[in-house]
């Protein structure tokens, strides 16, 4: 087995075994499952741009733990997954170079999202390559349950909606690739959310004139 192989095994194994440890039925959506969807994009994305194996692997073990910092909290999460990568990458012996770019991806992560480099842009957009993808509301209903088990407070459909309608409008692919394949069906997700919330103002506007109608004072005769 090839170092390069060996390293991705290792964090790989690490990241499971603290997922396993440290998660809670609160993370709908910042789970295991969302950090082996993210590895696939940077994976998917990596391969088509032609970038180099070395590189590659860089993006990888990013991906594997851009998330681990969540597990403990989500504020500031990425600069606790940069902690959690950097202590271990440097136990595993792994070069100061390479540890700088993978701490570099992991913060290209953060929203408002700013990468520099193309490795970067490739981590930011595996990261939310699912804004582009046919189930992106379905998810998207996780990470509002999520949201609420972690505050205690109730969302109501409309906030939610509008928050990810504003999510969504501040946000742009960075690669060649997820603008060409994914930028076209975010737009679509985009427009169903905005449908959404136009049925929830008619509704609500509807029921607004109703009440006022029943409320109105009768004529007198």
């Amino acid at each position: 087995m090839s170092q390069s192989n060996s390293i991705v095994l290792n964090v790989r194994k690490f990241v499971n075994d603290l997922f396993d440890r440290k998660s809670t039925i609160a993370a709908l959506y910042h789970n295991f499952d969302h950090t082996l969807d993210v590895v696939a994009s940077v994976k998917e994305i990596a391969k088509a741009l032609n970038i180099h194996q070395e590189k590659t692997e860089v993006i990888v073990i990013a991906a594997w733990f851009h998330d681990t910092g969540y597990l403990f909290s989500p504020v500031e999460h990425e600069e606790r997954s940069v902690k959690i990568a950097t202590d271990f990458l440097r136990k595993e012996g792994y070069s100061a170079a390479k540890i700088k770019e993978v701490v570099g991806c992991i913060r290209a992560t953060k929203v408002p999202q700013r990468p520099k480099s193309l490795i970067q842009k490739v981590m930011a957009d595996a990261d939310l390559l699912s804004l582009g993808k046919k189930d992106s509301i379905e998810k998207g209903e996780l990470l509002r349950t999520e949201i609420e088990n972690l505050s205690g407070k109730p969302m109501s459909e409309k906030q939610w909606i509008k928050q990810s309608i504003k999510f969504f409008q501040g946000h742009h692919y960075h690669t060649t690739y997820a603008i060409m394949y994914y930028s076209e069906n975010r737009e679509k997700n985009l427009r169903m959310l905005q449908q959404r919330l136009d049925k929830l103002e008619t509704k609500r506007k509807k029921a607004k004139a109703e009440t006022t109608k029943v409320n109105a004072p009768k004529k007198k005769r």
